[in-house]
C-alpha cells in the first residue's frame, strides 16, 4: 500500500466519526424542541388543565371555546374571561377528577370577541371553585370543516359530560357464565 493511500485512510478514518456524528443535529434540532401536535393550546399545570384549548370564530363577533379540561380534584367553572372580560356562564361547568371534559360541541362557552380575529391570540382564565383560575393563550382559528362540530350557539339544555370511560385493557374481561378450567393451584 502506498504511503499517500494510507495517509488518506487514516485521515478518513479520524474525520468520518465527527462528519457522521453531526448528521441531522444542530443546536436547533428536532430533539430538543417542545412539539405540541395541536393547533391549540395547552395548560398543564393548576387546578384545571387544558388540552387543545383554542376558540373558533363564528363570524359575528363571537367566538365558542373548544378543548378538552382535566382536573386532580372536583372543580366547578361558573366564569371565564377573555382579557380580562369576565362572563358569568349560563350553566356551570363541572369538571369530575380525573376524567377529560370535552367543550365545544354543546358551545358551553361562546363569548364576545373585541376587535380580534383569526389567528390572534387572546388569554382565557377559568375561574375553578374551590381551586381558583388558571388562565393560558389560546389560538383564534376560522371557522371551516375541521370546525363543524363545534357549535356557534349554546344548545338549550346543554351540559358538559366527561368522556365515557373505556374498559381498562390491562384488566381481561370475565364471563361468570363460563366454568373455570383452569389447572388448580399447586
Amino acid at each position: 500500500m502506498s504511503t499517500r493511500r494510507t495517509v488518506a485512510t487514516v485521515a478518513l478514518a479520524l474525520i468520518a466519526p465527527f462528519a457522521l456524528s453531526a448528521c441531522g443535529t444542530s443546536f436547533r434540532a428536532q430533539t430538543n424542541q417542545q412539539y405540541q401536535a395541536s393547533v391549540g393550546s395547552d395548560l398543564r399545570t393548576g387546578p384545571v388543565q387544558v388540552f387543545n384549548g383554542l376558540l373558533v370564530d363564528n363570524g359575528d363577533g363571537t367566538a365558542t371555546f373548544s378543548g378538552g379540561l382535566l382536573a386532580n380534584e372536583a372543580q366547578t367553572i361558573e366564569t371565564v374571561s377573555i382579557d380580562g372580560a369576565a362572563k358569568k356562564l349560563p350553566r356551570p361547568i363541572s369538571v369530575k377528577p380525573q376524567q377529560l371534559l370535552t367543550l365545544g360541541a354543546e358551545g358551553e362557552i361562546v363569548v364576545k370577541l373585541v376587535e380580534v380575529t383569526a389567528g390572534d391570540y387572546v388569554t382565557i382564565s377559568f375561574a375553578a371553585t374551590p381551586g381558583g383560575d388558571s388562565s393560558l393563550e389560546v389560538p383564534i382559528v376560522a371557522r371551516d370543516s375541521m370546525y363543524d362540530s363545534v357549535a356557534k350557539r349554546p344548545k338549550p339544555g346543554a351540559t358538559a359530560t366527561p368522556q365515557e370511560d373505556e374498559t381498562d385493557p390491562a384488566m381481561p374481561e370475565t364471563n361468570d357464565d363460563q366454568e373455570d378450567t383452569s389447572p388448580p393451584a399447586g
